[in-house]
């Protein structure tokens, strides 16, 4: 069993980065709940920042971590999207990360956190667990959960269009956007070349061309509204699990959905699944289109690898 990390020296001081337009529109209660809490412990110092545009809590978290480093515990509170605008602006300081869910899906926390529950979670803010997790590290950004790409990119290119338009919950939002998406590209095509751990525990390189439907590198279990590529998948176990499903026909996708949904996948034959630490993947036609914790990007190339228990993050 890993070690527990030592405490932040005291005083505590926690910064709570609030997207006040994430999902769910709890960003209101919350901070009452949160003021009413932390006021009762005189030892913890608070302040609350809701941001403004893309990029704030990324500026913001960057500037606590490098005020307070080991001091701080500096909460992204919000979805997925501001969890990775918040783990790219604290890495590479010495401050705790902790996460309070207020978006639309939240998958991350479904990893993380032994609740999704606000009313929970929130009594237990002055007892945090603080121990060291993974990152993933691509294209000179880090990413907290999962990197993916192809047709589950698209369905996220759907779910954004829809969600700014319709502001439909999370696991409806992600059904009207897979049924939207399954009308436009389904495969493409790629080269990767990995480093995998393999089955006596040795590192392996792995190259091969594929045509997929769906590639993910999984720090995290879940995203996409609760899909689950990787079952296995640990935070803080030094390795990624990768995901990659080849080219099927539509029938045969549509009965894919529900096993990737629950992560009963990975037995099928068109289903590869490895542990690596490190890869490339390059596209053989147009751009892959992709995302990093439920953020979009197109590229003709990505290269990746793990970051070994780099960031302290605040466990509840």
């Amino acid at each position: 069993m890993m070690a527990e990390q030592k405490h932040i020296l005291e005083p505590r001081h926690f910064v709570f980065i609030v997207n006040p337009l994430a999902g769910l529109r709890q960003s209101q209660k919350m901070i009452s709940q949160i003021e009413q809490t932390l006021q009762k412990y005189p030892q913890i110092t608070f302040e609350i920042i809701l941001t403004k545009n893309q990029g704030y809590a990324n500026e913001a978290a960057a500037a606590a971590g490098r005020r307070y480093q080991e001091r701080a515990v500096v909460f992204a509170c919000g979805g997925d999207g501001t969890a990775n605008e918040v783990v790219n602006g604290l890495y590479g300081t010495k401050a705790v990360m902790g996460i309070l869910p207020i978006g639309t899906s939240n998958d991350f926390c479904k990893n993380a956190l032994s609740t999704l529950k606000l009313d929970e979670l929130i009594p237990k803010l002055p007892h945090p667990r603080i121990k060291p997790i993974d990152l993933l590290s691509f294209n000179n950004q880090v990413c907290i959960n999962i990197l993916s790409l192809g047709f589950d990119s698209v369905v996220q290119e759907h779910a954004t269009k829809y969600y700014r338009k319709l502001r439909l919950p999370g696991s409806l939002l992600y059904a009207v956007s897979i049924l939207s998406a399954l009308f436009t590209q389904k495969s493409f095509l790629m080269r990767y070349e990995l480093t995998i751990i393999n089955q006596e525990g040795k590192e392996q390189t792995l190259e091969a061309d594929s045509c997929f439907i769906l590639a993910a590198v999984c720090n995290g279990q879940f995203y996409g509204g609760g899909f689950n590529p990787a079952p296995d998948a640990r935070l803080d176990d030094g390795r990624l699990d990768i995901c990659i499903v080849d080219a099927l026909p539509l029938p045969k996708i549509l009965t894919m959905i529900p096993k990737y949904k629950k992560g009963e996948h990975i037995s099928s034959p068109a289903v590869k699944m490895f542990s690596a630490v490190s890869g490339r993947i390059k596209a053989s036609a147009s751009p892959l289109p992709g995302n990093a914790d439920g953020e979009l990007f197109r590229e003709k190339e990505v290269s990746f690898k793990v970051l070994p228990q780099v960031l302290p993050f605040a466990f509840y």
